[in-house]
């Protein structure tokens, strides 16, 4: 689903325009040996092979992280080494995997601007087998593209679209494309006049033709007023709210960072504008505690299946179990590397007993319905590196989203149908009158013995 992933992907581009930095573009890897399926599903766990591959010992296999800890945003992505080592202790506590223990070897910030720096470092000087990133600027990529180095992580730069050795937690995304997903939940809040406002950035403007595109093909509300003229930073918000105001704008959806929410959001309740919001960066319980009196009735579209539906995947579960073992916080990137760890330990899991970097990534590549036990709509990995919006079948035959609504000062499960928090939708329905509930992602029956892990 295009809701989450454009506007965060906007976030990236707005600190890229504030710093003067600009990411740069990573180079499609091919992936040699790709298309290999893997024969090995039935692995024995325990089996120990002597193994010659960069970041593997006899006892243990190294990865790095590198991510934006600090951050002007004051987003903590350094939350995503927190799920990561919850997996990994999960696994370990089975007994590893291939006679090994996984192992996080260092935890790199890129402060925002030095993303490419501290990916090299972490090459050149950790030596780890895969990376794992959660960038605001991802312009490491090109070299781990180049490298040919299994990558993990959370999915909001432009540069996870090409490289086979990629896998986020979701599919390439489409900033442009239009989608049934966010025009159906204007029809069910009983929005018909929506307002979109952008940040004066290419990405963050590519995401509003993203809005356009979506009202004018599915036919459930009119875009009546847009703005992509608006600054990085801005403050002050109020001519937007009047025009809006003027327009009977019902329902408001942004390419915007939280904080550029939130102005909007205390601007719009000082003029009285009782209008919603679609929020693209906004699955913050903390924030939503203390703030969530400017956001009442707005809805959240979160990546993975919310916290906040019931009944819960196993998945989950484990993933609060953990994190719990662990002393971690459960949070949005937590969770983010929870997902990330399991893409990587289903692909060592398919690499087989003989496992190395090329054997992973071959293996990936065969997957038709990753869903981190689950937790995600289906990811077709045969596909899913391709840019939808250069290569429309890539995007599959549904477009999918789950929801929650801030009720006060909280979330709460949206549009869910019992064990359905999936809300799904075919392209040709231009009226967005068939939804199609769909249930809890089903993990993946992958058949290993002695798993350590609900992984799969």
């Amino acid at each position: 689903m295009r809701i989450r992933g454009v506007a965060l992907l906007a976030t990236a581009a707005l600190v890229a325009a504030s710093c003067g930095n600009a990411a740069s573009k990573s180079t499609q890897n091919t992936g040699a040996g790709s298309t290999v399926a893997p024969n090995n599903v039935n692995a024995n766990l325990k089996v120990h092979h002597p193994i010659t591959e960069t970041g593997v010992t006899d006892t243990a296999i190294g990865v790095d992280v590198v991510a934006s800890i600090n951050n002007p945003l004051g987003n903590n992505y350094g939350a995503l080494a927190d799920g990561m080592t919850a997996y990994f202790a999960m696994v370990n506590a089975g007994g590893g995997i291939y006679g090994r223990q996984l192992k996080i070897t260092k935890v790199r910030d890129d402060g925002l601007a030095n993303n490419a720096t501290q990916v090299q470092a972490a090459l050149s000087q950790d030596n780890p087998f895969a990376v794992f990133i959660a960038a605001l600027l991802f312009t490491g990529a090109a070299t781990l593209a180049q490298a040919n180095v299994p990558t993990f992580g959370w999915n909001i730069n432009a540069e996870w679209t090409g490289p086979t050795n990629f896998f986020p937690n979701e599919a390439a995304l489409c900033f442009t494309c239009a989608g049934p997903v966010v025009p159906w939940v204007a029809k069910q809040l009983g929005a018909t006049k929506v307002g979109v406002l952008a940040y004066n950035v290419p990405q963050s403007a590519d995401c509003l033709k993203g809005d356009q595109a979506s009202f004018a093909k599915f036919s459930t509300g009119k875009i009546v007023y847009h703005d992509a003229s608006i600054s990085f930073g801005v403050t002050d918000l109020s001519a937007q709210v009047a025009n809006m105001k003027k327009q009977g704008v019902q329902l408001v959806l942004t390419c915007m960072d939280l904080n550029g929410t939130f102005t909007l959001a205390k601007e719009m309740a000082a003029q009285g504008l009782k209008a919603v919001q679609i929020l693209p960066n906004g699955y913050d319980q903390a924030f939503m505690a203390a703030n969530g009196k400017y956001y009442e009735g707005s809805m959240v579209g979160p990546q993975f299946t919310a916290f906040e539906h019931s009944p819960q995947p196993p998945e989950m579960k484990s993933f609060e179990k953990w994190m719990n073992t662990t002393h971690k916080k459960v949070v949005e990137l937590s969770m983010q590397g929870w997902i990330a760890a399991n893409q990587f330990v289903t692909g060592l899991k398919l690499a087989g007993p003989d496992f190395n970097r090329q054997k992973l990534i071959s293996a990936m590549n065969t997957l038709t319905d990753f869903t981190a036990g689950g937790l995600l709509a289906p990811i077709d990995w045969t596909k899913g590196h391709l840019d939808p919006a250069k290569n429309p079948e890539a995007r599959g035959a549904l477009d999918c989203g789950n929801f929650v609504k801030i009720t006060s000062n909280k979330f709460v499960s949206a549009f869910a149908q019992g064990d359905k928090p999936w809300v799904c939708f075919k392209h040709a329905d231009l009226q967005v009158t068939n939804p199609n509930p769909v249930p809890l992602p089903t993990p993946t029956n992958y058949s290993f013995v002695n798993v350590g892990s609900t992984g799969g």
